[in-house]
């Protein structure tokens, strides 16, 4: 939830589950979405998956099409697995206690 902030999250998935095929239309879907919210080629856009990994392609992708401030959310959500391959604990974003809600 963006809304404290005056902005709200564009969902577009970058690899298919559980068959894990790439989008194809990745960069197209994301430009049709950013128009209507007033973002543009110059707008900083943040790229969020669980593990960090999709969303670094993600944003390369963007970037080669000329977005200028492609960010990427290091270690995603749920970070890396550790010992015990569970996610969560090691870092990512809800390992390091920032905020977020469970819908």
């Amino acid at each position: 939830d963006l809304s404290s902030i005056g902005k709200r999250p564009v969902l577009v998935e970058w690899q298919g589950f559980p068959d894990d095929r790439l989008n194809s239309a990745f960069v197209e879907r994301v430009a049709e979405a950013l128009g209507p919210i007033g973002a543009n080629r110059e707008s900083e856009l943040f790229f969020i998956c669980r593990s960090g990994s999709r969303s670094l392609k993600a944003a390369q992708a963007m970037l080669a099409a000329a977005y200028l401030r492609c960010r990427n959310v290091a270690d995603g959500f749920e970070g890396p697995l550790d010992a015990e391959r569970h996610r969560g604990c090691l870092a990512g974003w809800k390992a390091k206690g920032l905020p977020w809600a469970q819908g």
